[in-house]
């Protein structure tokens, strides 16, 4: 957060005259001790951490170190892990089952007439079962030779969605679609009966708790059973907004749900009950998500401006939240993204959940904390299969660029490079303040560019590093003087360290506030105002003043308004109040002032914002504007009737017009001698009416000036 100072400029007008001006500014130095403070999530997530990832509560941390296999295959649906490391990768190419081992790709084996592999799951010995697309069956892999053998084939099934083995390793559950129907399967005979119907259209996803009980997430109508296998009765435990159970993973007695909400098409191309629902404008029934604030948190992304679209099983629009559900059916949200959706999730002994994201390939991590991070970003786009292991770690396959990585353990090298921060001047730095935990090395580089180039500052680490009450520590920066600047730090191999906040002390160049524009507009005369009648409204000595200010430093700024009448060589203060002027107008009331023309200038000063040694004051002064409240004067009006004549005068503006009144009647132009209102002086004239009565008769006469004063004059004749 930049803490910046409040400046607001000003000056005064004219009357529709172009401003004539100079600036002038003090050599005062700076202004007040600005501070950038780096503390959240938002804040650290301006910068780029490597090896490192940025929690939900403002926190760096140091990641983890992977190892990439690249997988020569279109996509992959399906991963496990055995126990020796190697792992096994479902894929679609035409049904082949590929194996990674030291840091090797090669196809094991090929499942024969299918499209794809979309499900895998560990047997017992050299076993691993595979279930299809199309054909809705279940193979026997063996993980030496490669061998495949059909174990069974289930009735009614076109694709076997999710495969979960109980923990005796004798049956083997399988989660089916077009019907949404779990079959138990012996792993033994291949025999297979129906467990559960769930009435909805596919089982997408399956989980072993540590009670034995089988839970069930399925498509289209996003809902999740609890299968007793013992009492062979299951019951619905949760039913969520969206149209899929994309992931579940086993915690303790109860799972960790990844549900989606999926724009259309659905991964069959058949319209979702909640596509349906939308569509006739109802509810939609399920536990809804709360969607966190653009950029609050990991996954709380912003909407792209346009995306491709892959038409594949995890190549879809949607939003995805992690719940976590009890075996007492109570629901807890973990985890909501804005713009994507998950398509994996795991639970480590600790407590830890890792979800893989179907865009940006991100995995995301829910602490025991609750705190939000994402633990890994890699190239490909789309996570396709989660894998965890206490004594090997987390291990991972992606999609739409097929590879396969592996956790080597806490990374060697981490760290976090801030933002570049602009100061919006040239900025002397003091000290960088951090509070964390663990081996951190800060460093600070400088320079007037926007981006750090060959003219940069070299990183250099601050000196004097002093520790205060509170477990802070702060030191001294070393680079120069720049607008520019910016921090990192490493975390020197050492895994529990963390960085919490960091807070830079400079001091910005002050700046003055640059005032232009000035005009003065003056009420002016209106047209015809001598032939007005009624009641009229008196001519305002009120002048507008007004004025545009530049106020790079945004500091406090007050505006001081002086007069000069031209000719003379002092500048009068006009009196403004006791309050000052912070606005960029001000009305000026000129009674107290004599005619003449005068100039104005506007003084700004930020000395509210500053020191008297680092204040700034700058000026402008405007072009010439007149003042004049005089009324003209009328001299010599006589009568010769039919014809009457006058001289009006005015000592600062032109006569513009005149008009007269005969025995208080309506009010008519008159004119000058030579038909023109373009001096100081004029000789009216006047054509009275040709046939008044004999007796005595009165002529009023009204003259005005170019300002708008209007001066009288009447005079008594008699006709015979």
């Amino acid at each position: 957060m930049n803490v910046s100072r409040a400046r607001v400029g000003a000056l005064a007008a004219l009357v529709a005259l172009p401003v004539s001006a100079w600036l002038v500014q003090s050599p005062a130095r700076a202004v007040v001790t600005s501070t950038w403070n780096v503390e959240s999530y938002k804040d650290f997530d301006a910068g780029e951490a490597n090896n490192a990832f940025i929690t939900s509560l403002g926190e760096v941390k140091p990641g983890w170190a992977t190892a990439r296999t690249d997988v020569e295959v279109d996509g992959v649906w399906a991963a496990v892990r055995l126990s020796d490391g190697t792992a096994l990768l479902g894929t679609d190419d035409d049904g082949a089952i590929y194996r990674v081992r030291k840091n090797r790709a090669e196809k094991l084996a090929t499942v024969p007439d299918v499209v794809a592999v979309v499900s895998l799951a560990v047997g017992s010995g050299n076993t691993v079962y595979a279930g299809t697309m199309p054909a809705g069956q279940i193979w026997k892999v063996d993980t030496r030779s490669g061998k495949v053998a059909k174990l069974a084939e289930l009735p009614a099934a076109e694709t076997v969605w999710s495969l979960a083995l109980a923990p005796d390793g004798k049956t083997l559950y399988a989660g089916s679609g077009p019907k949404g129907t779990l079959f138990a399967v012996d792993t033994g005979s291949g025999k297979a009966r129906i467990a559960l119907e769930t009435g909805d259209k596919r089982i997408m996803s399956l989980a072993v708790t540590s009670d034995g009980a089988v839970w069930v997430g399925t498509s289209n109508s996003a809902l999740v059973f609890r299968y007793d296998a013992k009492k062979k009765s299951a019951r619905a435990m949760a039913d969520f907004a969206g149209n899929e159970i994309a992931a579940l993973a086993a915690d303790g007695a109860g799972v960790v749900v990844a549900a989606n909400e999926f724009e259309e098409p659905s991964t069959s191309g058949i319209k979702t009950a909640a596509a349906v629902r939308k569509a006739e404008k109802k509810p939609d029934p399920g536990q809804k998500a709360k969607r966190p604030a653009t950029g609050s948190k990991p996954g709380a992304d912003s909407a792209p401006s346009s995306s491709a679209d892959v038409q594949r099983k995890h190549a879809r629009k949607g939003k995805g939240t992690l719940y976590r559900v009890g075996g007492d059916g109570r629901i807890d949200q973990l985890q909501a993204l804005t713009q994507t959706y998950f398509t994996s999730v795991v639970v480590t002994e600790k407590g830890r959940v890792f979800a893989g994201a179907g865009d940006k390939g991100r995995i995301y991590m829910v602490d025991t904390d609750h705190s939000v991070s994402t633990a890994y970003d890699v190239k490909e786009r789309i996570v396709a299969a989660l894998m965890y292991d206490p004594s090997a770690g987390l291990s991972f396959a992606t999609s739409d660029g097929s590879a396969y990585y592996r956790s080597t353990g806490p990374a060697k090298q981490s760290s976090y490079t801030s933002k570049v921060w602009d100061t919006k001047a040239s900025s002397r730095f003091g000290r960088l303040a951090w509070r964390g935990a663990g081996k951190l090395v800060l460093e600070t580089r400088s320079g007037n560019t926007a981006e750090p180039s060959k003219g940069w500052s070299a990183w250099a680490a601050p000196r004097g590093s002093d520790r205060d009450g509170g477990g802070g520590s702060s030191a001294k920066v070393v680079s120069p003087a720049g607008r520019y600047f910016q921090f990192r730090v490493r975390f020197a191999g050492d895994p529990s360290a963390v960085l919490r906040s960091a807070q830079l002390y400079y001091l910005p160049q002050n700046r003055p506030t640059e005032i232009d524009d000035v005009t003065v507009s003056e009420t002016g005369a209106k047209a015809l105002a001598t032939t007005a009648t009624g009641v009229t409204k008196p001519r305002s000595p009120v002048l507008k003043v007004k004025w545009k200010a530049s106020n790079p430093d945004s500091d406090k700024t007050t505006y001081q308004l002086d007069v000069r009448r031209e000719g003379e060589v002092l500048w009068r203060p006009i009196n403004t109040g006791k309050k000052p002027v912070t606005k960029t107008k001000y009305d000026w009331n000129t009674e107290t002032f004599p005619d003449g023309w005068y100039r104005l200038r506007v003084t700004g000063s930020d000395r509210a914002a500053n020191s008297a040694d680092r204040a700034l004051d700058s000026y402008r002064i405007s072009a010439l504007f007149r003042v004049d409240n005089q009324r003209p004067e009328i001299d010599g009006l006589t009568v010769r009737y039919p014809r009457a004549s006058a001289r009006a005068v005015d000592a600062l503006s032109s006569i513009a017009e005149m008009s007269y009144s005969v025995d208080d009647g309506p009010w008519r132009l008159g004119t000058t001698r030579d038909g023109l209102f373009d001096d100081l002086a004029e000789m009216l004239q006047i054509q009275l009416p040709s046939r008044l009565s004999s007796g005595v008769h009165t002529l009023s006469i009204r003259v005005a000036d170019s300002a708008g004063n209007i001066g009288s004059a009447s005079v008594t004749f008699r006709i015979k």
